[in-house]
This record gives C-alpha cells, structure tokens and sequence, in this order.
C-alpha cells in the first residue's frame, strides 16, 4: 500500500511539474520559490521591464522603460536595455523607443562593412579612366567599371560614368585624340584664338597628372603653387594636391605653361616632361598654323 501511495505521489508531481513547464510560453517564465514550491508567472511586455517577481498572492509587477531604453521582447529582466546611439558616418533610420532599439544606417556617401556590422566605410571613388557600373548604397560599395576603347570617364569624383569620346565636328579638328581618362579635343582656329591655347590644355593636363600620381609629383605640385611672396594656393582639402594644381593652371600664364617641362625635368619627373612638352609643342604648332591661316 505504501508502495502505491508513494508511486501516486510522485506521478502527481511529475504531472504538476509538466504541467508547468507546457504552460510556459513568450507571456510566461517558471519561478521557483525559496520552498521549493514553482510558480508560473507573467512576463513583462515589450516596453517594460520586471520590478517584481509573481508570488502566490501577487501577480508579477512590471515598470516601463525609462526614455532611452527599450526592451524589444516579453520579459523578466530588472533593467530595460540602453539604446545604441549613431556614429558620425550613420544616420538614424528609426528612432529608439521603448519597445525598439534605435536603427542606424550608413549616411549618404558610406556603406556598411559587412565584416563589421557597425562600422561604415566610404564608397569607393571610381579612378580616372573607371566608371560607376553600380551606384553605392548604405549597404553596399561602389562598383567600378574599366572605361572600354572609345569611352572615357566623365563627370564628379564618386559618379563618373564612361561615355563615348566627342566625335570632331566638319568644321572641327582632332587635335588630341581621347584616352579613357580623357574626351577627344577638337578645335578650331576661332577657338583656339578666342580661348587661348592655355585654357584648351588645362583639362588634358590634369588628366596627364593625375595617372602620373606619386609623392614626388605631389612635392612637385607644393612647389609650383608657391607663389613668389610666399603665399600658397588652398584647396579644399590638403589631401588631394591635384586641386591645388587645378587652382594654379586656372590662373597660369602661357609662359608659365610652356616653362612646365623644364621645371618637371629638374624636379627628375622626365617621363612626365617628356609628354608635357610633346603636347605642348603640338598645341603651338597648332597656333601658329591657325595664325597663318587667318591672316
């Protein structure tokens, strides 16, 4: 009979304890008393957080979240969760609540590593010669495309797009042909004379510099902004050289452009002298035979 008894006993707990454990769901957690004794108890909803436990006379006693803190989840927790805060590369995408953490993403310009999930890089800047093939997104870099023969890269830093080279009106002239970095130069005489050969080489020789892009082109490039009293050319950003020089060529004379070569040559950039001044030449041939021609 004891035997029985004790057998009823234990099946009666085992059943009380299963019943239990399957009433447990998201609303619900098991609590066990310092008797022993388990406790089905509700959870605190999304918003707020546990202040105190269920007991067999009280029903759990729950707080809301303070401003800046959330729990997103049925809970027991004693505290609500601290919201993230945005980077100086984010934006806020949704802000915090007190059932939802704040969402940030990449601001205009990044996208989000997706090695680190919370650290933005900036979009790859297409190089010269290379266009945009897929935009960037907050989620995704810059994809760049090799600019194929007859195209070139046109447009701002960060959206080029490879169009095709300018073809030389009937009245025009090819006086440069297009690289992928560079449109075709057609001209006229009319052109030539009402401009200025100067203003005409500005565009090709930045293109020139920019594939020739070291250190020592960029002492260079220090040197020649100098002026005779000292005062330097400024640019944007100290980082990006190539600006400085467009600032000086805007301004340059043709006796400062046509002095270009040797001053490369001294600075030991010869390859680059070389070009400049095969260029150049052409350029002045150019002139002269426009000259004679319209006299």
């Amino acid at each position: 009979m004891a035997t029985r008894e004790f057998i009823l006993t234990v099946l009666v707990l085992y059943s009380s304890a299963a019943s239990l454990v399957l009433a447990q769901n998201e609303t619900t957690y098991l609590r066990e008393l310092p008797s022993g004794r388990k406790l089905l108890c509700n959870r605190c909803p999304p918003g707020f957080h546990l202040r105190t436990h269920c007991t067999e006379t009280q029903p759990t006693v729950c707080q809301p979240c303070d401003v800046g803190f959330y729990t997103a989840y049925w809970n027991y927790i004693s505290d609500c969760l601290p919201c993230n805060w945005c980077s100086s590369d984010q934006v806020v995408a949704q802000e915090c609540t007190r059932s939802s953490n704040r969402v940030c993403e990449c601001k205009e310009g990044f996208y989000r590593d997706s090695h680190f999930s919370n650290i933005c890089r900036p979009h790859t800047v297409c190089p010269s010669g290379y266009g945009v093939k897929e935009k960037g997104t907050p989620n995704s870099d810059t994809v760049c495309e090799d600019c194929k023969s007859g195209y070139y890269s046109a447009g701002q830093p960060g959206n080029t797009q490879c169009v095709p080279h300018t073809e030389c009106r009937s009245e025009e002239k090819l006086l440069f042909h297009g690289t992928n970095c560079v449109d075709n130069m057609c001209v006229t005489c009319n052109s030539i004379t009402d401009d200025g050969w100067v203003k005409l080489i500005n565009q090709p020789f930045i293109e020139i510099f920019k594939n020739h892009n070291t250190r020592k082109l960029h002492r260079f490039i220090r040197f020649l902004t100098r002026s005779r009293d000292g005062r330097v050319y400024r640019c944007v950003t100290d980082h990006y050289p190539i600006q400085l020089l467009q600032q000086w060529l805007s301004e340059a004379t043709e006796q400062q452009i046509s002095s270009l070569p040797k001053q490369l040559h001294e600075f030991g950039l010869k390859n680059l002298a070389t070009n400049m001044e095969q260029r150049i030449k052409r350029i002045q041939d150019e002139v002269h035979l426009c000259r004679n021609t319209l006299v």
